[in-house]
C-alpha cells in the first residue's frame, strides 16, 4: 500500500496522532565537530549546553542553542562521510528530504549585512521570495543550507 493511500483509508483515520510530541532538537551530521561548533557560534550565536558521545551508533555530539532553537552537531570522526547534497535552489526541492534550517530575524538587512561580514557562503541575499516576505539563504562550511526570513511584510 502506498504511503497516501495508506493514511487516507477508513482504518488509520479513526487512530489518534501520538500525545505528548514536542521538538528536543534538529541533528546535523557534521565532518568537524569543533570547527562546525566554532561556526554555528561566531556566526549565528549558537552556544554550546552539551557535549558528549552516543555510544550506540559510536559518534560524538554537541548540543548548541539559540534562542530557543536547539541543534544537535553529530560527527563519526574516522568514518566515511558524504558532503551534503549541494543542489543550489530551487532545484534543491527535487531531492527529497530536509531541505534547510529556516530561522527569522527582526532586520534582515542587517542579518545579512553581519552574515557578509563573516564571509559565509551567500545563496542568495535580502531576495524577495513573494510580496510577503524575504530572505537570505546562505550555508554553513560543509554546505548545508540555512535560510534566514526577514519579517513579514504587509501586503496591499
Amino acid at each position: 500500500m502506498r504511503i497516501k493511500e495508506h493514511f487516507m483509508s477508513a482504518s488509520h483515520s479513526a487512530q489518534k496522532p501520538t500525545a505528548g510530541l514536542r521538538l528536543h532538537n534538529f541533528a546535523v551530521a557534521v565532518g568537524d565537530l569543533n570547527a562546525m561548533v566554532a561556526w554555528y557560534e561566531a556566526v549565528l550565536g549558537f552556544g554550546v549546553v552539551e557535549r558528549g558521545r552516543f555510544d550506540a551508533v559510536g559518534a560524538d555530539y554537541a548540543m548548541i542553542e539559540q534562542g530557543g532553537l536547539r541543534l544537535e552537531l553529530v560527527s563519526r570522526p574516522g568514518h566515511a562521510q558524504r558532503p551534503a547534497d549541494r543542489t543550489a535552489p530551487p532545484e534543491h526541492l527535487g531531492v527529497l528530504g530536509w531541505k534547510a534550517l529556516v530561522l527569522e530575524t527582526d532586520d534582515l538587512h542587517a542579518t545579512t549585512e553581519a552574515l557578509a561580514a563573516h564571509g559565509v557562503e551567500t545563496v542568495w541575499a535580502d531576495q524577495p521570495l513573494n510580496a510577503a516576505r524575504r530572505s537570505t539563504m546562505i550555508r554553513d562550511p560543509e554546505g548545508n543550507l540555512i535560510h534566514v526570513f526577514g519579517p513579514r511584510l504587509a501586503v496591499a
